[in-house]
């Protein structure tokens, strides 16, 4: 079955997390500048992304398959009165845009994407020596917050499967399935450097329940189970006083075209 970001776009847009400000202190430091630079994001959601690497100087052109998404990310545009991003809607396997781009970035959807389509889209629009940034993140699974969900999704009858492509091999390099990096070398992509950071984010109970409804897990689930998820994630955490402290751990690679 197709996961479908459209069918929880508006959880996605109002719940959905940014990366730490330390991310792109990281990749600054390596030479990754984002000021005056055209970025073309793959897979841009509600443009969370983007609307950060605008505020690093950057503009952006944000290609992603979702109408709906896209909607959405346009309406938080104008909330923070950013003017920088032009949304195409396309498949990072088959877009296309005018020109060759020195920066490219992929946030948490590498995985959903035929890689190596996807690979040989980009390298026609890349410039030479252009740079692959690709970066995801999780929430790690043995907090007690972390562990309650997963009890409550899986009385509800919710397969919990690690999402898209990372379901392919067990094996893990720095977070990222091991094939991977073989198919970014056969692919003249040249890894630079890669990293993982574990950093800690703090929810209400309402916002952790937004955050699970958008995740791929009830992308194609009824309103019905959703609501009951919802309801009994709420009753479990409706004790705590304080918000959520939920441990979280990013992952990034660095390729570039040789």
């Amino acid at each position: 079955m197709t996961t479908n970001f459209g069918n929880v776009s508006k959880d996605y847009a109002k719940y959905r997390d940014r990366l730490p400000e330390i991310l792109f202190e990281q990749l600054q430091a390596k030479d990754v500048q984002f000021g005056n630079k055209d970025v073309v994001e793959l897979g841009s959601g509600s443009g969370i992304f983007s609307r950060d690497l605008v505020k690093l100087g950057a503009r952006v052109i944000g290609i992603e398959p979702s109408q709906e998404l896209i909607k959405e990310a346009e309406v938080l545009d104008e909330e923070e009165n950013i003017k920088s991003i032009t949304y195409i809607r396309a498949q990072a396997e088959d877009f296309n845009i005018e020109g060759k781009y020195k920066l490219f970035c992929v946030v948490r959807a590498w995985h959903w994407f035929d890689r190596i389509k996807a690979i040989q889209n980009i390298k026609t629009k890349m410039q030479p020596e252009a740079e692959l940034v690709v970066i995801n993140s999780i929430f790690l699974p043995n907090s007690k917050v972390a562990q309650e969900t997963f009890e409550v999704l899986t009385n509800n009858h919710i397969e919990l499967k690690p999402a898209g492509s990372n379901a392919e091999v067990k094996e893990r390099r720095n977070g990222f399935p091991i094939n991977w990096f073989q198919e970014w070398k056969n692919n003249s992509l040249q890894l630079i450097d890669e990293w993982q950071h574990d950093y800690n984010l703090i929810f209400t109970p309402e916002e952790w329940c937004g955050k699970i409804r958008s995740i791929s897990w009830l992308t194609n689930e009824s309103e019905e189970t959703k609501n009951r998820i919802t309801n009994e994630l709420m009753k479990k955490f409706e004790s705590t006083v304080h918000q959520l402290i939920i441990p979280h751990r990013y992952s990034v690679v660095i390729l570039r075209l040789v």
